[in-house]
């Protein structure tokens, strides 16, 4: 996969293979939506967070927390199927985490 992001959960960005996008805005909104999504998931209750997506018109944002510092951010087209992406940041959290 090409077009990643890894951030730290304070929105700083660590590595960044986009092109031509705002590392810095991407490294913040991830952080931003992965809060949103700790959030959620006190308010009801449903365990440990696992992979959000975001679908557009144009494409898919996903991302998953690697660990308790660090979350991993995937950039797809929109042929892309969500559980092929889904699947894919699965894979690469898992990897970047044994490192």
């Amino acid at each position: 996969m090409k077009n990643y992001m890894i951030s730290t959960t304070d929105g700083l960005s660590l590595i960044n293979t986009f092109q031509d996008k705002e590392e810095d805005e991407v490294a913040a909104l991830t952080a931003a939506l992965s809060g949103l999504g700790k959030g959620l998931r006190k308010g009801i209750d449903i365990g440990d967070l696992g992979t959000i997506i975001i679908n557009g018109s144009k494409g898919r944002y996903g991302m998953r927390y690697i660990d308790d510092q660090r979350i991993l951010g995937v950039l797809a087209t929109d042929s892309m199927s969500e559980q092929k992406l889904m699947h894919d940041i699965e894979a690469m959290a898992e990897t970047i985490s044994h490192n």
